[in-house]
């Protein structure tokens, strides 16, 4: 049998949601979060009580206990299968780690799979089959909520652009994905693979810079070119006054004192270091 030439590719879009999509996505999240912390407690017990490991495609999603509780229906129910789906690939990877394990291929003691920390928003993966598939429908891809949010919350749908570079019938997956405060949308396609004819004998000479110039280049054609840091340098420090400005929100409020109070508070201490 001839190899396939099919391969997959990943791509993601910054969602900018209105306030409505927005609460939805949270929502979506934050409930695969549980479900997914659900699934990691159910599976962890199995494992504690018995020494079996749920590695399963459908071992979690065919457990009543779990997927048909209040919690699970409130997700869509593609979704919800998916989310743990995850838990059971996890302990399928642990599976795979014990084993390397126990035959002195792996250098420390894989521990079980634990449960989301910090914001606990988790991923809500949409397959592009089934009867809860998202349509395309002018542009914009529609997600449905399933019956418990639409009887909950009045909505059963909301929609999202689709990028115009992606064949939708090649999208195998959309999925939803939280990350560092905003939301993307990942969608898993197939694709053709390349091939690429490289000269070996071509090269290129990458000098870093530490000031103006990220990076001066030259190739051995000749050709040469500079990379621009300062409006790199701008972002970064840009991100950085804004890291340490939430950081210092945060903890003027947990003092109870104004941001005002703890900035002159901070240089008095500082200035008294300098003394000693």
């Amino acid at each position: 049998m001839a190899k396939s030439n099919k391969t997959m590719g990943v791509q993601q879009v910054l969602l900018r949601p209105n306030k409505e999509t927005h609460a939805l996505l949270e929502y979506l999240c934050q409930q695969s979060g549980k479900l997914y912390n659900t699934g990691i407690y159910f599976a962890r017990q199995i494992l504690f009580k018995t020494g079996k490991l749920l590695t399963g495609k459908f071992d979690l999603a065919s457990e009543p206990s779990v997927s048909k509780s209040l919690l699970a229906q409130s997700m869509p129910s593609t979704p919800m299968q998916q989310t743990l789906m995850s838990v059971t690939e996890s302990f399928k990877s642990f599976k795979n780690l014990r084993d390397l394990y126990s035959k002195e291929q792996l250098h420390f003691r894989p521990k079980p799979p634990g449960y989301l920390k910090g914001s606990k928003l988790f991923k809500v993966a949409y397959p592009n089959s089934g009867g809860q598939r998202p349509t395309l429908i002018n542009g914009q891809l529609r997600f449905a909520l399933g019956t418990t949010v639409k009887r909950w919350f009045g909505v059963s749908e909301f929609f999202l652009p689709m990028p115009s570079n992606i064949d939708y019938s090649k999208v195998k997956e959309f999925t939803i994905l939280p990350k560092n405060g905003v939301f993307y949308l990942e969608m898993s396609y197939e694709a053709e693979k390349q091939k690429h004819e490289l000269d070996i004998n071509q090269a290129l000479s990458i000098d870093l810079g530490t000031a103006d110039n990220l990076a001066a280049c030259v190739d051995t054609l000749g050709n040469s070119f500079l990379i621009d840091a300062r409006a790199m340098k701008a972002m970064n420090q840009l991100w950085n006054k804004k890291v340490s400005t939430n950081i210092l929100r945060k903890v003027s409020g947990r003092l109870g004192i104004s941001l005002d109070q703890l900035s002159r508070r901070s240089l008095a201490v500082v200035a008294r270091i300098k003394l000693n």
